[in-house]
């Protein structure tokens, strides 16, 4: 069983109680998705009209930051009970009422239930097992490997993140080396600055003055911070 079998199997254990309440659910399906608020709100879950999907289902998605098996059977709860009642009430209306019949409590934006709701779904979870997921977190995890020291890899391993993320750019030190001969040595001062310094300010020996940096003319400054 993967994780989306495991929602709408959860999904239609849950769908007698809303027959009985009197707003039967629509035809729907589940997935675990970002919701389009983004990866970075904390929306924990989303429901689509189905006016806005090709064979007039209702979409529900749950964010895929949640791996406890109660919290996301609340969700699933809650967006179900938008596509079940309609969208015009919101929050509120018909939305509240049955919310509280299957155990939630104030305020309903949250997840945020009692003891009724546990008493609903738990034999559903004992049924079916906790779900196959794991969260995903926005920043990678750096838990120590083993026979190594925390943070610590291979060499040229990935840093972690999504496959589109924009990659850090890192900022390329430029080297500027004194070249003026004193008692038949060159003075050897050396200085590293980044492209965007060597361009607005050049680079100084303190005693020799000005100094020529390498690469200083190649191409645009960097996009960096100051």
């Amino acid at each position: 069983m993967n994780r989306e079998t495991w929602l709408n199997e959860l999904a239609t254990k849950m769908a007698p109680r809303f027959e009985e309440l009197g707003f039967p659910l629509p035809k729907f399906r589940v997935a675990v998705g970002w919701t389009s608020a983004g990866k970075t709100t904390k929306m924990a879950g989303e429901c689509w009209h189905s006016s806005n999907s090709a064979d007039r289902a209702f979409e529900i998605l749950v964010a895929p930051t949640n791996d406890n098996s109660l919290k996301i059977a609340f969700i699933l709860a809650h967006e179900l009970t938008h596509a079940a009642v309609g969208f015009k009430c919101g929050h509120k209306g018909d939305f509240a009422k049955v919310m509280k019949a299957l155990g939630a409590m104030s305020p309903m934006t949250t997840p945020n239930w009692g003891d009724d709701f546990n008493d609903w779904v738990n034999p559903f979870l004992s049924e079916l097992g906790p779900i196959p997921h794991a969260r995903i977190m926005l920043q990678p995890d750096r838990q120590p490997r083993e026979g190594g020291d925390e943070g610590e890899g291979d060499e040229g391993e990935d840093e972690g993140g999504s496959s589109n993320a924009k990659k850090k750019q890192s900022t390329r030190m430029l080297k500027a080396e004194c070249t003026t001969v004193v008692d038949g040595e060159p003075c050897g001062y050396t200085v590293r600055l980044s492209k965007k310094w060597a361009l607005k300010l050049g680079a100084c020996c303190p005693v020799h003055g000005a100094l020529e940096v390498e690469g200083a003319d190649s191409g645009e400054p960097e996009d960096e911070e100051d």
